[in-house]
């Protein structure tokens, strides 16, 4: 490193993909099973290429960009699903007048790379060498913004205990950001301990070696409302399953966020909300 060049030369601002994550960098998104991770993912691809803001305000609009989406357990049909419901809600949604049914599928069509691979072998790493998936994803990837790899453990076929193995898992990661110049966000698995121990939102939920969140640079948690918190808050244990927490738990570029709530509306799409403060209140909240 040139420390002369890098000390006369203007401080550098960092180019965010999401709040704390830069490019060419890797991020994590963990949660627990059925949690709705893949729905998260995908709703956030679709605005990110579209230049909407994401989750009724979760992250703000960004000037549109082009995303691979590596779907490593989805059959199409389940893919075809979600995006309908996803545009269904964004063309009903009055907050984006001008996006019509025709061009939100003109600009999804030149900007998501979206990839079914239930049944495929996506390996990046095989006996400690970079795979043909993987320079292959690094290919796709150029000129993207966000690649997105759901879920990381369809990713490799270590041992997740193993700190060396998910080092060299996160390096592999690291070598696709750094060629691609696009944040990489991966999803993972919350541990067994931390989700039955109402820790999910923890930086160290993440299920396996903690070499996997001391690796990335950004690690975000998804978490459903439990029933004894939803008690707490005399909230219905049947409302509860439509609450999701978003928490950001590890930012080395940014500044801590608070937690939010995320309600899930009809067809599993996900917004910003509130928590009910009474049960008067509750009265007006409809779940379709």
């Amino acid at each position: 490193m040139n420390i002369s060049d890098a000390l006369t030369s203007p401080r550098p601002i960092l180019d965010l993909v999401l709040p704390g994550l830069p490019i060419a960098t890797v991020g994590n998104l963990v949660a627990p099973g059925a949690t709705g991770k893949t729905q998260f993912l995908l709703q956030l691809a679709v605005c990110r290429c579209l230049g909407l803001p994401s989750f009724g305000g979760l992250f703000p609009e960004a000037a549109p960009e082009e995303v691979l989406f590596l779907a490593a357990e989805e059959q199409e049909v389940i893919l075809r699903q979600r995006l309908h419901d996803i545009v269904h809600w964004i063309i009903g949604d009055e907050l984006f007048p001008a996006k019509t049914r025709a061009s939100v599928i003109n600009e999804l069509q030149h900007r998501l790379k979206l990839f079914p691979l239930s049944g495929k072998d996506v390996r990046l790493i095989d006996d400690g060498y970079d795979t043909k998936v993987m320079k292959e994803i690094s290919r796709l990837g150029e000129g993207c913004r966000l690649i997105i790899a759901d879920p990381l453990r369809r990713l490799h076929d270590g041992d997740e205990n193993d700190s060396g193995a998910m080092t060299q898992l996160v390096q592999s990661l690291e070598r696709i950001a750094t060629h691609t110049n696009a944040a990489v966000l991966v999803a993972h698995h919350t541990s067994k301990a931390a989700a039955f121990n109402g820790q999910s939102e923890s930086q160290q939920a993440a299920r396996g070696s903690s070499a996997l969140t001391d690796g990335v640079r950004w690690q975000a948690n998804l978490s459903t409302m439990t029933p004894k918190f939803a008690e707490a808050q005399n909230i219905p244990i049947d409302d509860a399953r439509f609450y999701v927490t978003f928490a950001i738990s590890k930012t080395n570029y940014g500044a801590p966020q608070a937690p939010v709530w995320l309600r899930r509306l009809p067809g599993g799409v996900l917004t910003k909300t509130q928590l009910p403060k009474s049960s008067s209140s509750r009265k007006g909240v409809q779940y379709d």
